[in-house]
């Protein structure tokens, strides 16, 4: 593990070109966290930004920075984001992971003894960006708004203002355990819900405006495992979701909202509204808003990433963010933006084995039972010896009265290794024992220091495995499946572009190996505030703005 450092000292000294210097002491920070925005996609799309994404492309770009642990989901994404920490350090090492007390599945923003439908931060480790700033300056304010739950509670820390994500068939909502719930919270909340509902009443929404003349060139039909999609804009799933009494309701309606550019447009919209009701930005102290867009995400799962339907979300998100930046600049509040992204993604392995790649389908699930049969056999066990609902982090259960433990783990190893599908096998033992030198570029880190990155001796799985690259997991059947995916401890997984911007920057693409843990420690310097928490990232010198 790297040893942690403190962001006042770390100090990346890049080359640098002539632009204006970062603003001192903006007054409002927005963080932007694009799900599942890939530098390759980001690289694919760039030439063709005309709006957001083009202005904060031409800000200092990092077009491969890196979510440098192995398990690139949302959480421990969004977790690493306005920490500076590794997953390692947030203790938020899966979506979701597996509790042995308990015998357990424990979702990363679930509330320990409350009710399983609760969410908030208990579970996170370690504070933020906003929580830092709040504490060196009175007046100061966070708050943070996604399409996920958990991705907004990982960038709002533990002392937010307000967190808010959307919940199917209501609109946005929040929790006393993951900030303020009271009357004056909850305001937006109702009314924009409220307004939102009256809308849609009257006019129904349109998920998907219509494909430009180069999205439409990519519409193809496409089997994806045994379900066939026509790769059509609309897309099958939107289709007659919007009929009915109290259509928004529906599990249908919700499910092709969020895959579909109009899910990033809502969240946008409440992130304005709560701008103007909050008045951020205009305080005596640097506010944090933290915004994260679902909608890249859920379509790269239902629908892949190489089609007509990404490349019209691409067009729709480069809008959504310029809108965003428009109406901040027009209220001539002095702010400073990041984007990034929790984790990247690769395109369904048949629509990459068409183009001549090499990729292939893993039924993980028919894998893992084989798993667990083939090594009970082989013990003479009665119990399952091991939780496979993870197939990256799987965890031993087997009674030790049947068979000792390493026994088990020697079994599930040796059987593991000798799958086509797996190309990496390591032991807790042998991650344990891994250690991650100082200044280690994200880009030379080994598979077991990736996921030595990963791990949590509390929470993480006995026995870690890497599939091969570029495979799409399961087998999807019906519409709305997902098609394609992440996870993996791979570069296309790992590799985000990380964009710096304010107002009257100049242009600098800067092609080296960041990672999404500077990001915190970049910001609190700009702020004007010593970080005083361990970090694993370092400052970024983006003119003048770090420490000496």
């Amino acid at each position: 593990m790297k040893n942690l450092i403190l962001a006042a000292t770390a100090i990346v000294a890049l080359p640098s070109a002539a632009y204006t210097a970062p603003p001192t002491k903006p007054k409002l920070i927005l963080a932007i966290s694009v799900d599942q925005f890939s530098s390759e996609l980001f690289k694919r799309y760039r030439p063709t930004y005309t709006s957001g994404l083009k202005t904060l492309a031409s800000g200092i770009a990092f077009p491969t920075g890196y979510q440098s642990h192995a398990a690139t989901e949302t959480c421990p994404g969004h977790s690493t984001i306005l920490t500076g920490r590794h997953p390692s350090g947030t203790g938020i090492v899966a979506n979701s992971w597996y509790d042995s007390k308990t015998a357990s599945s424990v979702y990363c923003v679930s509330v320990p003894g409350a009710d399983p439908k609760e969410r908030g931060h208990q579970n996170l480790k370690v504070t933020t960006l906003g929580d830092w700033i709040k504490a060196a300056r009175k007046g100061s304010r966070t708050f943070a708004v996604a399409g996920k739950d958990r991705a907004a509670i990982t960038m709002a820390g533990k002392n937010a203002d307000g967190v808010y994500w959307w919940v199917d068939g209501t609109g946005f909502g929040t929790s006393s355990y993951a900030g303020p719930a009271d009357a004056a919270s909850l305001r937006p909340v109702e009314a924009f819900n409220a307004s939102l509902t009256a809308t849609w009443k009257a006019n129904p929404p349109i998920f998907w405006p219509a494909p430009s003349t180069a999205c439409a060139a990519l519409r193809k039909r496409q089997q994806f495992g045994q379900l066939t999609l026509s790769g059509d804009v609309p897309p099958d799933m939107a289709k007659g979701v919007t009929t009915g009494e109290n259509f928004w309701t529906t599990k249908k309606f919700n499910e092709a909202l969020r895959a579909s550019p109009a899910f990033d447009t809502i969240i946008v919209d409440f992130a304005l509204d709560l701008i103007k009701r909050k008045n951020l930005g205009r305080g005596p102290a640097t506010d944090v808003l933290a915004v994260s867009l679902s909608a890249t995400d859920y379509v790269g799962h239902r629908l892949g990433n190489g089609g007509a339907e990404m490349c019209v979300q691409q067009a729709a998100l480069d809008e959504t963010i310029g809108r965003l930046l428009s109406s901040i600049e027009a209220q001539h509040i002095p702010v400073m933006v990041v984007l990034t992204a929790d984790h990247g993604a690769t395109d369904a392995s048949e629509r990459f084995f068409d183009a001549g790649g090499e990729a292939y389908r893993i039924d993980d699930r028919s894998l893992m039972m084989r798993l667990n049969a083939d090594v009970s056999k082989s013990l003479s066990l009665v119990r399952l010896p091991v939780n496979t609902d993870d197939p990256q982090q799987i965890y031993v259960t087997a009674d030790s009265k049947e068979a000792p433990r390493d026994q088990v783990i020697e079994a599930t190893v040796k059987w593991l290794k000798s799958q086509p599908d797996v190309k990496g096998v390591f032991t807790r033992t042998e991650i344990e024992a891994t250690i991650v030198p100082p200044g280690t570029p994200p880009d030379q880190l080994s598979m077991i220091q990736r996921f030595r990155e990963s791990y949590d001796p509390e929470r993480s799985g006995d026995i870690s495995v890497a599939y091969a690259p570029r495979a799409s997991f399961g087998v999807p059947r019906n519409i709305g499946d997902s098609v394609a995916g992440h996870g993996t401890p791979w570069d296309h997984d790992r590799q985000v572009p990380v964009l710096f911007w304010w107002p009257g920057l100049s242009t600098e693409n800067r092609d080296v190996p960041v990672e999404t843990v500077d990001i915190a420690p970049t910001l609190a310097a700009i702020a004007g505030i010593r970080v005083t928490v361990p970090v694993d990232g370092r400052c970024l010198d983006l003119g003048g703005n770090c420490p000496r």
